[in-house]
């Protein structure tokens, strides 16, 4: 796709590599095994990207062969590559392709890696926001140094001076904030925020907000619509600044998926199509490409109904998409 915007995203957050074996250890007698770019603000990027977004990725590579196979990778898919280069590592993480990120299967390596290690100085404000209309990062991200997570608060704080949108993705990874109170590191990003994604789980873990209706469990529960508009309400209540607030609802079952959303604006709770398949091939990068969707639809002004549509669907189709970040086949402008 052509550059359809002026607009230009600014992702930070760490580059990965994924490493996805087989989970019945086939791998080990084929001496073989898939390997992905990844990570949360990486897999934003990409899909921006990929539908015409001016786009620019803040993170950290490896002085060597291995980091500019990297950053020459990503500027062929389009994406200014600010990279803090020094010596040392990749974080790598593994899960085998049936895996889920959420679930015990994943495996970080990452500490410590070059991204843990920089201290963000080597680039200069102006660099950093040059022509930038919209600042994205994660929850993981603040999660894995000091230095991450008050390089995070600096960029919040430059960019809502300079009135650039924010958005935070409420990733909860239990295994990265051991020995950290998520609320306490938060809690401080939060009067920043403008758009805001995770689910009334992650809310409850990173914003103290609690789900006080009773749940079964199941995807039909009708509770989970009237939590979803109870934790959006909250948040709003406490962070005025936040404009809009998106909760996704995946429930897998074996190979089963049932996946639908919400969307919180002004007051009103707007609900998606609810999508089905009783097999899906990936269960990485779907809220990741969510995301991003949320960020397209909102610089193009779109209705909030449709912004909803388009990120759900997005995120369902990526389910049957393997690796970390959407392909070709997933067109936001022609779904």
């Amino acid at each position: 796709m052509s550059q359809g915007t002026s607009n230009k995203i600014l992702c930070f957050g760490e580059l990965l590599l994924h490493f996805a074996p087989d989970s019945d250890g086939y791998w080990l007698k084929n001496q073989s095994v898939k390997i992905y770019v990844g990570g949360a603000e990486y897999n934003v990027a990409s899909a921006l990207s990929r539908w015409g977004n001016q786009v620019s990725l803040y993170s950290a590579l490896p002085e060597n062969y291995l980091g500019n196979q990297l950053e020459s990778k990503l500027r062929n898919e389009k994406i200014e590559v600010l990279a803090e280069k020094s010596n040392g590592r990749l974080g790598t993480f593994y899960l085998p392709f049936d895996g889920d990120m959420q679930n015990a299967k994943v495996i970080y390596d990452r500490f410590p890696s070059v991204f843990i290690e920089s201290d963000f100085s080597g680039f200069s404000d102006d660099s950093i926001f040059e022509n930038v209309t919209w600042l994205h990062i994660s929850t993981i991200t603040p999660a894995l140094s000091e230095n991450a997570f008050r390089k995070c608060f600096d960029l919040m704080k430059k960019a809502n001076a300079r009135n650039i949108k924010i958005s935070l993705d409420l990733n909860y990874r239990a295994s990265l904030w051991q020995n950290q109170n998520p609320y306490e590191k938060i809690s401080q990003l939060m009067p920043f925020v403008n758009v805001l994604m995770g689910n009334i789980w992650s809310i409850q873990e990173f914003l103290n907000i609690p789900i006080e209706y009773e749940l079964n469990g199941n995807f039909n529960d009708e509770n989970l619509l009237k939590q979803a508009e109870k934790s959006a309400s909250e948040i709003q209540k406490q962070y005025p600044n936040v404009e809009l607030i998106a909760n996704t609802f995946r429930f897998t079952k074996g190979d089963e998926v049932n996946y639908y959303a919400t969307l919180y604006s002004e007051g009103k709770l707007f609900i998606s199509e609810k999508y089905y398949s009783d097999k899906i091939l990936e269960r990485v990068g779907s809220g990741d490409s969510f995301m991003s969707a949320l960020i397209h639809g909102s610089l193009k002004e779109n209705s909030v109904q449709k912004i909803l549509n388009d990120a759900t669907e997005v995120a369902f189709r990526k389910l049957f998409v393997s690796g970390d970040t959407i392909n070709e086949t997933i067109n936001i402008e022609n779904l």
